[in-house]
């Protein structure tokens, strides 16, 4: 009888260490997809970048146009509004919510092609990633190598329902994009209401777009 027990927790045993070992691959065949889609993606944009400089067309223009083709779609837009908004998301009519989230984007590629328009030639190189502990959120470090500076940041992904990473926010020198954002919103829902707040971010995306 303890022959026949002991056999039974080395099974369970090895079938621990088994299961163990298949996660632990798991989440880093995962971690590595997230760095491939951030590779893939920081690469696109870095040739874009030195393109527009080689052709003397580096304006902040072509900037949002390079960005609306390689980083937009790559951009999980309903998961960035829903946190950028956080608890104002319930004081925004049904019939605005589509609307906040278009123009949310567009100021998410307008504060995208700011920075970049600062872009002299740096070097993006792209870290390890690592997963959250419910291996939804991704977050890979990426390095920008200039002649002067170096500066880190910190790229966080979403896996979709389709097991698809796609950005949502980006962490410089410790600061959050997303958080940023929030923070605007937050203040200018306090002060304007919903839909004083969508007319404000419509008046800044095309202030932004005039003085590209």
């Amino acid at each position: 009888m303890k022959k026949s027990s002991k056999k039974n927790v080395d099974i369970f045993v090895i079938l621990f260490i088994a299961l163990s070992l298949l996660i632990a691959n798991m989440a880093m065949a995962s971690a590595d997809d997230a760095e491939s889609k951030v590779k893939q993606v920081f690469e696109q944009i870095e040739s874009s970048l030195t393109n527009l400089k080689t052709t003397n067309q580096f304006t902040k223009s072509n900037i949002r146009d390079e960005l609306n083709k390689s980083l937009l779609p790559e951009v999980n837009i309903k998961f960035f509004s829903s946190k950028v908004l956080s608890k104002n998301l319930q004081k925004v009519p049904e019939e605005l919510r589509e609307e906040f989230s278009s123009e949310l984007s567009k100021q998410l590629i307008n504060t995208y092609s700011n920075m970049l328009s600062k872009y002299d030639n740096e070097k993006i190189t792209i870290g390890q990633g690592s997963l959250s502990k419910s291996g939804k959120i991704a977050m890979v470090n990426v390095t920008i190598v200039g002649e002067s500076a170096t500066n880190k940041a910190v790229v966080k992904l979403l896996k979709s329902n389709e097991d698809v990473w796609q950005f949502f926010d980006i962490v410089v020198e410790g600061i959050s994009l997303l958080d940023s954002k929030q923070a605007e919103i937050n203040s200018s829902f306090n002060k304007l209401g919903a839909e004083g707040t969508l007319q404000r971010i419509k008046e800044l995306n095309i202030r932004s777009i005039n003085a590209s």
